[in-house]
């Protein structure tokens, strides 16, 4: 549709098609290609939901055609943190003032929390 000559963007639509590439892009660097749990997947879910606030709030999605706009989708990179969720994955610790490797060991965390003592 076309309003005053400009193309009406269906931001729902563009809202999925963002999230839905920011997830696959997330998940797909995963080991298991799954959340771990409900924490990551909401904090995750809160990350892309931020920097499609700010892509949005920024105007740069308003003079782009559709392809325009996937290109940006594609291009903007979220800097997501690592969860260290899954059981038995190798870390390397790393003192990130000094920058210096402190050693790698085995992570094991428990599969399921348990409550109480």
């Amino acid at each position: 549709m076309k309003v005053s000559g400009k193309t009406e963007i269906d931001f729902a639509e563009e809202t999925r098609q963002f999230f839905s590439i920011q997830l696959a892009r997330y998940l797909g660097l995963r080991p298991s290609q799954r959340f771990s749990g409900l924490p990551e997947h909401d904090a995750v879910l809160a990350m892309i939901q931020d920097a499609w606030v700010e892509l949005r709030a920024s105007g740069i999605l308003e003079n782009l055609s559709r392809e325009g706009r996937e290109a940006v989708y594609v291009t903007t990179i979220i800097c997501f943190p690592t969860f260290v969720a899954d059981a038995g994955l190798k870390c390397i610790p790393v003192d990130f003032i000094t920058g210096r490797r402190l050693g790698e060991q085995i992570i094991a965390v428990a599969s399921r929390p348990t409550l109480g003592g």
